[in-house]
């Protein structure tokens, strides 16, 4: 189907007006042109809803809304966001012989970041910082939805409600119960849609297999190791979290599913990979002219894409997973898709990363040389 232009509506009808009676002005501001222009309006927007129906009537590219329609029709629904859930310590420098109590709904906050946001939790429950004891541990939930509330150790350390007696907050390394999870995007939900193809006519399939693992909130990415690794009738299923290894809970979840869906004979086993740190380091070669500034931001950018850190359907990048090599020569290839971009030179990884099933590729330190810029 082809989308008429404005310009091409209004010439058109027109046309049609000239060849069908003796009306030969047409000028801008004649009658009939000023109406011919008016009634264009409503048909070019109805060129536009109807390409825009069309789009949402395949899988390929239907978004938001009427992909959830269309998921519907496999029986998928599109995963919720999850608020980050975990516990932070109140404490106090000298261990005084009183009570400090914390009320439920106080608000703790990160430090603002560079663009000046915080991130407020609450607690959930009240507290009591009881007499000769310097901490206590209380509950908080993220105020929103999502997975910028996934904060690391000492992430959290300002107290929005002044609470008297108490001199500081923080979180230590394993403070998350539970890990905030942005709403499934586009993309994902899709490849779960193709998927599910194979999960409802071979139910037995690696696909299928996928498929399951990657409708548990919290999963991110997921990769079948079916060439019996424990011996005949056993296959592993290994996960990753949105926040990188998935915790016991979310493996507990993803096992109960599996079991619940596999065939009688199958030994199927839910694991959390190793994962393998990929630094990289590369020379660039800009074109003269153009920013290197924002082209050592857009590079750095395309990596976490490509490591899955960060999604973005715009980018025509697969991202790896769960038992991906890392391939220089892809790496090259994202890289010299970057506007300005002469050329580019890898020294790390020297040679394609070989990643076992049992293990994901985990983005490390990215440095980037800018060369002296080439005039050709």
């Amino acid at each position: 189907m082809r989308i008429k232009s404005f310009p091409e509506v209004v010439g058109s009808i027109l046309a049609t007006i000239g060849n069908r009676t003796s009306i030969t002005n047409f000028n801008t501001g004649s009658i009939i042109r000023t109406m011919t222009e008016v009634f264009s309006v409503v048909v070019t927007e109805l060129y536009v809803f109807a390409g825009e129906m069309l789009a949402q009537g395949f899988l390929d590219t239907a978004t938001g809304f009427w992909l959830e329609r269309k998921a519907a029709e496999y029986g998928l629904v599109r995963k919720p966001a999850v608020k980050a859930e975990g516990v932070v310590t109140y404490a106090r420098r000298i261990a005084r012989a009183t009570n400090v109590p914390i009320p439920e709904g106080s608000i703790v906050t990160t430090p603002k970041d560079q663009s000046g946001l915080e991130y407020r939790y609450f607690t959930t429950a009240p507290a009591l910082l009881l007499s000769g004891t310097i901490s206590i541990d209380v509950p908080v939930q993220a105020e929103f939805v999502g997975s910028a509330y996934n904060v690391g150790s000492g992430g959290i350390s300002k107290m929005t409600t002044f609470i008297a007696g108490v001199d500081s907050v923080t979180n230590g390394a394993s403070w998350q119960t539970t890990v905030g999870v942005d709403e499934e995007p586009d993309a994902l939900f899709r490849k779960r849609c193709y998927l599910a193809w194979d999960e409802l006519s071979q139910g037995g399939t690696a696909a299928a297999y996928v498929s399951w693992a990657l409708s548990v909130p919290g999963v991110y990415s997921a990769f079948v190791d079916d060439n019996l690794p424990r011996g005949d009738g056993t296959l592993d299923i290994y996960i990753v979290g949105e926040a990188g290894s998935p915790d016991p809970a979310l493996i507990a979840e993803v096992q109960a599913l599996i079991d619940s869906n596999r065939p009688i004979t199958a030994d199927a086993l839910v694991k959390a990979p190793d994962p393998v740190e990929v630094p990289i380091t590369m020379t660039v070669v800009p074109r003269a002219g153009f920013d290197t500034t924002a082209m050592d931001t857009e590079i750095r950018r395309r990596m976490t894409v490509y490591f899955a850190d960060v999604d973005d359907a715009t980018l025509a990048i697969l991202p790896l997973g769960v038992g991906k090599d890392v391939v220089v020569s892809q790496i090259v290839a994202i890289v010299m898709g970057v506007s300005g971009v002469y050329s580019a030179v890898l020294s790390a990884p020297s040679a394609d990363v070989v990643i076992a099933p049992n293990e994901y590729p985990e983005l490390g330190t990215v440095t980037i040389t800018m060369g002296a810029p080439s005039y050709e």
